[in-house]
Parts: C-alpha cells; structure tokens; sequence
C-alpha cells in the first residue's frame, strides 16, 4: 500500500504543470519571503539612520547660525554620496528633502534655494544658480545610467505618462528659446520655467528605479512624513512673529503647499475608509495633527475647494471598491459637513475656511471685503490673460515676458514677479508656451487622471488603492487649485511627478508580496495532493 502510494505520489508530480511550483518549493518561497522582510527592514533601517542623520545635522546647523555652511556642506555630500552609491535612495532622499522647505516659513532650508541665495545655509556665492536639488537630481540620474549601461540587458522604462510629459517639456523649452529671442528677463525666466524641468526628470527617476509596489509606497509615506515636519516648522515660524502680525496674517508659507496638505488628508481619510493596517491609521492620524493646524493659519480658499474635489473623487472610488463604507461615509459627512458650514457661516480665520470656501464658489456676494477685493483682483488679471493670449496665441510670450495688462492692475511690488506670474497658473501655461503647449498640459492632466481612475478600480489591494488615490486626486486638486492661484513651484511639480507615476505605473509594477502569497498557495496545495 505503502508503496502505491508512492508511485501515485510520483506520477502526479511528474504531470505537475510547467511553472507550478511543487512541493520542495515551499521551503524555498517561505526563504524568500522572509528574504523580503529582511530586505525591507535593513531598508527602513538605512533610510532612519540616514533620515536621522539629516535631522541632527540640519537641527545643529540651524542653531549655530550665522556660520552653518560647513556643517550644512558636510550632510550634502553625504546625501550626494549616498544617491550616487543607491540611487533608488536618492529618490527618496529628493521627494523628502524637496517637501520639506518652504519658500516663506523656512527661507534658510538649502534644498530649494539656490545657492546664490543669502538667507540659505548653504549659500557659495552670488553666482552660483544651481541648487542642492538639482545637484541631486543629477547625481542620482547619472549613477542610475551609469549603472544600468553596465547592464547589456537593460532597457529604458518609458512610464505611460512619458511621452506626453516629454512633449510638455519640450514645449517648456520652446518658451524658454521664445522669450529669450523676444528679450525677456533672463533671471525671470529662470524663476519661471526651472520648477517645471523637474517633472520629467523625477519621473523617470521614478519609473526606473522604484520598480515595486511596495516602493511607491514607501515614497508616499516618505513624502507625507516631509509635509507634517514642514508644517512643524511652519507653526514654529508662526509663534515667532510678533502678536499684530499674527493678527493680520493672511498666508502661511508658499500659496501651493496647502495642495499637498490636501494629498495628506486625502490619505488619512483612505486609510480609515479603506481599512488600512492600524498602525498606518494611527500614525496618519498623528502626523496630520500639527497640518491641520498650519492649514487653518494658511487659510487658502483655493486649497479648501481643491480639497472638497479631492473627496469628492474619493467618495466616487469608495463607492465602486466598498459600498458598505460609502452609504454610511457620504450621508454622515454631508450631513456633519452642511451643519458645520452653516453653523460657521459669518466665522473668520481658519474655523470660517470651509464655509468661505462655499461662498467663493457658490455665493461670492457674502464674501468678506478682503476676500472680495482679493476675487476681483484675479478677474481683472484674468482678462489681461485674455487680452495677452489673443495677441499672440500660437507662440506665447516666453519667458521672462510681463503679460500685457490694458487693465492695470494694483501695485503689488512686495512680491517681485507679479507683472510676470499671475494667479491664473492655467491661462499662464498658454500666455508663456501658447495654444500648444496648453493643450499639452490639458492632455497630460486628463490622461493621468484617465489612468489613475483606471487603477484606482482594478488593483487589488485596498491598501494599494489608497495610495493610487493619492496620486489621483493630487491631479485633480492641483489642476483646481491652477485655476485661480499660483502651482508651479518646485515642491508641488515634484511631487506631481510622483502623482503621475502613482496614477500611471503603480498598478503595472511588481506587486512583490502577491506574487510571494500565490506561490505559498500553490505550494500548499502539492503540499495536500503529496
């Protein structure tokens, strides 16, 4: 009997399937998820001890200002050394260095600054205009390549989203060459154009080395953990201003930052509705406590109604993946959300944002004076837009060209390019590149916000499906928030960056623990057969 059993136990695994995986496997698949697991935790380890690193460095260098460039030079070169030896490292080390500054609250963070700049702690000289990002950037491109051409193997990933974001730099560059043939301000248009170079290069940083699904991830974590320690010092900026001008603070750090503010809520509210892991929940919910309290002193309305979008594509993916969630999610908030409005209708400040965000859409008429002044103030700029694109609306201006204004606008001489950037980051894209370039940058939002919805339905994983939302509604909140006030700069075109490849590529890359489960499954089962 013994010995039938035997035979019948060979000839099955003689009919096994090719690529089935038989039963001497499962020891092998279980090596190698627990392979994964070391992997991941000598990762996380690297990326704290490095993250760490950073912190202290940058913490010792902010209080032995004046003089911190020494110590500021120090921690740069370990990071340009450390993107040059793992350059997947480097990608995170960019998305996490580049959200943390901020333009306004922490005008010494290096990271964005050139270092021609003064106020930065890693300020060379007055000409030096390159900065620590896109040294970064750079390094961490040239070792990928250099790696990969050792590699006779090895092909350009070519993300989805690359060919029309190559053809939307491509149309950056032709208003670059415009507008310097036209005479334009060349230091203008370095201000102007630089931000949005940094699409294209941190998405194929993106889509050729973060390869897994866990890693976008990751990167998604990395970028929310920089967002609430920017927020961090932002309130620190704020207690350090004195009681009046508290008082009569109008903004609190760059105009765009609260979009990304946006992308953080958005997350947490996926985590919870989505049923994320506890721990994830938890820490989302801590890290959001000092953003939410820098996005009342922001107080942008624009923010608010791209955050109100942003819910309302995560309530319609909530409906598809989890009808449960969404039939007892939608009525409370709506209900919670209407009483809230109404019960703060004549309230100021960042309590009264929600409802001043309905008035600006729905009822401009009972805005206050300063909002209202601010509205009108944008529909005169608007129509110079207008007036600018009907005079040269194949070409553009270019760059480091002042849009015609037949309606003059109000001396706003406190922000130095005002003539040059308006409000309308939207119409600005064909007043500086022209219909084409426009058009591009419509197709682009509509493609990736066409593919994010795609992958948002048909991934697998709940949790994956968070994260895709992420990207997804980033897309959408930052083409509302264009509209009406100024996107472009380099914290949010990085991370739009990561948007587009989270809504383009995450579904099709490797979903490494999937692949780990279906192989135990499998060896489970010639397990039972044997």
């Amino acid at each position: 009997m013994a010995q039938s059993t035997r035979a019948v136990s060979r000839t099955k695994a003689k009919k096994t399937p090719k690529g089935a995986v038989s039963s001497r496997a499962v020891p092998r698949i279980t090596d190698v998820n627990q392979q994964m697991r070391n992997d991941e935790r000598r990762w996380w380890g690297f990326f704290f001890t490095m993250l760490f690193i950073t912190l202290l460095a940058a913490g010792l260098a902010s209080v032995s200002v004046p003089k911190p460039l020494s110590l500021a030079l120090v921690l740069l070169i370990a990071t340009f050394v450390t993107a040059a030896l793992r350059p997947v490292v480097g990608v995170y080390l960019l998305l996490f260095f580049t959200l943390v500054g901020d333009l306004v609250t922490t005008e010494w963070w290096p990271f964005t600054k050139n270092m021609s700049s003064q106020e930065s702690i890693l300020y060379i000289n007055d000409g030096l205009i390159l900065s620590p990002l896109e040294f970064l950037a750079g390094i961490t491109l040239a070792a990928f390549l250099l790696q990969r051409l050792a590699d006779p193997t090895w092909r350009f990933v070519r993300g989805r989203l690359f060919n029309p974001i190559a053809l939307f730099t491509l149309f950056v560059i032709f208003g670059i060459g415009k507008g310097r043939a036209s005479g334009g301000d060349s230091r203008v248009a370095i201000f102007e154009f630089r931000s949005m170079l940094y699409i294209l290069v941190t998405y194929v940083l993106i889509t050729n080395l973060i390869t897994t699904r866990r890693q976008y991830r990751r990167l998604v974590w990395v970028s929310v953990v920089a967002i609430s320690i920017q927020s961090v010092f932002s309130l620190q900026y704020y207690r350090t201003l004195p009681e009046l001008e508290r008082a009569t603070l109008e903004s609190l750090g760059e105009h765009p930052s609260s979009v990304q503010m946006d992308a953080l809520f958005i997350f947490l509210l996926g985590l919870w509705l989505f049923k994320g892991r506890r721990w994830a929940r938890w820490t989302m919910l801590l890290l959001a406590v000092p953003v939410t309290y820098a996005y009342m002193l922001a107080q942008r309305r624009a923010a608010m109604v791209a955050l109100f979008a942003g819910i309302i594509v995560l309530v319609v993916v909530l409906y598809h993946r989890r009808r449960k969630a969404f039939w007892f999610f939608t009525p409370t908030v709506a209900v919670l959300g209407i009483g809230f409005i109404g019960a703060t209708w004549n309230a100021s400040g960042g309590l009264g944002l929600a409802s001043t965000a309905v008035k600006t859409v729905l009822f401009p008429g009972q805005l206050a004076e300063s909002d209202a002044g601010s509205d009108m103030y944008r529909q005169i700029e608007t129509f110079d837009l207008w007036a600018t694109i009907r005079a040269s609306p194949f070409t553009g201006l270019g760059f480091g060209q002042k849009f015609h204004a037949p309606i003059g606008l109000p001396d706003l001489s406190f922000f130095e390019f005002y003539e040059y950037i308006p409000h309308n980051s939207v119409l600005w894209i064909w007043v500086k590149m022209g219909v084409f370039g426009f058009v591009t940058m419509l197709y682009l939002m509509a493609r990736a916000v066409q593919l994010g919805i795609r992958s948002a339905l048909n991934i697998r994983s709940e949790e994956q499906a968070v994260t895709v939302l992420v990207g997804l509604t980033y897309v959408i909140m930052f083409i509302v928030f264009a509209y009406v006030d100024i996107a472009w700069g380099s914290r949010s075109t990085v991370f739009l960056a990561l948007a587009f490849a989270l809504c383009a590529d995450m579904e099709p890359a490797m979903d490494e623990t999937a692949n780990v489960a279906e192989g135990v499954h499998h060896g489970q089962l010639e397990s039972v057969v044997r």
